[in-house]
């Protein structure tokens, strides 16, 4: 399935802070992050501005205000929940957007995404029709069943965010003065990869997919008892939080490290290794991408991988270090769904942003 049938088909319808070690996107350093937040901001701005004048009359026929459901306080709790299956989040449903909009609500991702970033995430709404035909219970599937919430007002200078999600797909963004930062960043899909039909070998997040393939396999007998944990595959990511009590979805971040250090792979392996590091913080507007990708090395990190290395085998992988951390977990509907999160340690939901962001106004 190449990218330009996939395309067509779709078509149809900067630095370290000194008292952490978070990754952000900051104004400082080459990438034009400035530029970046200044188009989220006129974007965000006149999405807000198409429900300024409060409900219409059809809004008051059915009981729902767009403005309500759009507009959440900077500090409301779900700002902080990312919620990565279906259900009920805060937010104004595409469902519920008129045409203008939804055409708004793309613009605003093209804001945040790289062409590819785009393309994955029209691909797991699209993913949802499938779904709705193989699934007749529990919460409705269709790609109408995503939100957007804007966090704060984008109008100022301070501290605002937005969030857009939906049943595999959760993008959040936190922008203040200093920066923006993109973490948690979720993309999955079930199936991963269609196997019948006029779409049969399309696969969701190809390249990530391929690249850890290529890296555990890649590896000598020696470097595999290093890197390849046994054990009972993980259910799902490590660190998510779907039927988990809430005082345990901060486990990850002290999880003992493991797997291989990638400093002692070789310039082969390590080349493989920084192609899974571009294809996950590459789903972003080269400008953000550019500004994390400048504050990771390679070197720092470890690749720790479980399950079988043979195609259509069930696996699971991550690849992390003191503050980026990424799995890929391919275990669920017989090794055909994918669970895959980008996170932060120290900074996810702009924490660090934040922290400055209330040092600077305070």
């Amino acid at each position: 399935m190449t990218l330009s049938r996939l395309c067509l088909g779709t078509a149809l319808f900067c630095m370290h802070l000194s008292w952490s070690a978070t990754l952000r996107a900051d104004f400082a350093g080459t990438p034009d992050i400035a530029a970046v937040v200044t188009d989220m901001r006129t974007s965000a701005t006149a999405i807000l501005a198409t429900v300024a004048d409060g409900p219409s009359g059809i809004e008051n026929a059915v009981g729902y205000n767009r403005q309500e459901l759009l507009r959440l306080d900077a500090d409301d709790e779900a700002r902080r929940n990312y919620v990565y299956w279906p259900y009920l989040r805060k937010g104004l449903p595409l469902d519920f957007m008129t045409a203008e909009q939804k055409k708004l609500t793309h613009a605003l991702l093209h804001t945040a995404l790289s062409a590819k970033g785009y393309l994955s995430a029209i691909q797991i709404m699209q993913l949802e029709k499938i779904l709705s035909d193989n699934e007749v219970v529990g919460f409705p599937r269709g790609p109408e069943n995503y939100t957007l919430a804007i966090f704060g007002n984008p109008a100022d200078d301070g501290n605002w965010g937005w969030r857009f999600e939906g049943h595999h797909l959760s993008l959040n963004f936190t922008v203040t003065n200093s920066g923006i930062s993109v973490t948690p960043t979720f993309f999955g899909a079930s199936p991963a990869e269609i196997r019948t039909g006029s779409l049969a070998g399309f696969r969701s997040q190809e390249y990530v997919h391929n690249a850890g393939l290529a890296l555990v396999r890649a590896l000598n007998e020696k470097q595999r008892t290093l890197a390849i944990q046994s054990g009972d595959l993980p259910f799902d990511i490590l660190s998510g939080t779907l039927n988990r009590p809430k005082e345990s979805w901060n486990d990850w971040k002290t999880l003992p490290q493991s797997g291989i250090a990638i400093a002692t792979l070789s310039a082969e392996q390590k080349t493989i290794a920084q192609q899974i590091l571009d294809e996950v913080i590459g789903v972003y507007h080269p400008d953000i991408s550019r500004a994390y990708l400048q504050q990771i090395d390679i070197n720092d990190l470890y690749f720790t991988w479980m399950g079988g290395i043979a195609g259509g085998e069930a696996h699971y992988w991550r690849l992390d270090g003191d503050d980026f951390f990424f799995e890929y977990d391919l275990v669920q509907g017989n090794g055909n769904h994918v669970h895959a999160v980008w996170r932060s340690k120290h900074g996810d939901f702009g924490e660090d942003l934040l922290l400055e962001h209330r040092r600077q106004n305070h």
